[in-house]
């Protein structure tokens, strides 16, 4: 094993270990409501010296269980992390085939258009652990009432902020070329300017940015975003022209 493997494989198993102890504001245990833990995840494409992608979190696998709220009815529920951030990912949620939409979205949207691969890129999040959303309180608490979810989502920023370290770290293993990020709040952290909207943020030229060790950067719409949107797509083509000349 090369040195920078052995570089990266090391910062991995930290990140297992060490991530969450670090948040403050998860709970102990931090878990899904089957009692699943919910761990951190860290980046498993980490091609070193080309493009390094930064979502916001990882999302999770989805299950389909009954609601006690409706009869006949059901609900999705998170059981389970997932393999790799933005992973290639299919699984049966009980009632039908489920993808990892997000992963989908990043090779339809960004790879397909850009010089590299998923293979040649480090695709990270900048926060490693799922965070629960209202719409997840209100799901797990119909069909498993005695769990109690921890909503984080609305705190993403205070979160990532708290855990810029372990991204600069990951910048100074990966060495890229062009730092990419997904969406306006990951742009928010990097940036610095967390009172700046998408339509400015994912408008900017290539530039510097201080908080990961002066590498350059180009913020980007996230993949969903450009799913819903004609907009966001149109703006993924267009910053992926950037990209184009950027890296030729």
């Amino acid at each position: 094993m090369s040195k920078s493997n052995r570089a990266i494989l090391n910062y991995q198993q930290r990140c297992s270990r060490e991530y969450s102890s670090e948040i403050k504001l998860l709970p102990e245990p931090y878990t899904y409501p089957n009692g699943n833990p919910i761990r951190p995840l860290p980046p498993i494409q980490t091609a070193v010296g080309g493009m390094m992608i930064i979502g916001a979190y990882p999302s999770a696998r989805f299950e389909s269980r009954p609601s006690k709220r409706m009869p006949g009815k059901s609900r999705l529920i998170p059981i389970a992390d997932n393999l790799q951030p933005f992973g290639n990912e299919q699984y049966f949620d009980g009632q039908r085939v489920r993808t990892l939409e997000s992963g989908d979205g990043l090779r339809k949207y960004l790879l397909s258009e850009s010089p590299f691969t998923a293979d040649k890129c480090w695709i990270t999040d900048l926060v490693k652990v799922f965070l629960y959303k209202k719409d997840h309180e209100l799901s797990c608490g119909d069909v498993v009432p005695e769990f109690k979810v921890p909503v984080l989502r609305s705190r993403f920023l205070e979160i990532a902020e708290d855990n810029i370290k372990w991204m600069r770290e990951e910048c100074e293993l990966c060495k890229p070329k062009l730092i990419l990020t997904l969406g306006e709040e990951v742009a928010q952290v990097i940036s610095g300017n967390k009172s700046a909207k998408a339509d400015d943020l994912l408008s900017r030229e290539i530039a510097y940015t201080t908080k990961l060790g002066n590498y350059p950067v180009l913020y980007l719409p996230h993949p969903d975003a450009c799913r819903r949107s004609e907009k966001w797509r149109m703006n993924m083509k267009e910053r992926c022209k950037l990209i184009q000349k950027y890296v030729r």
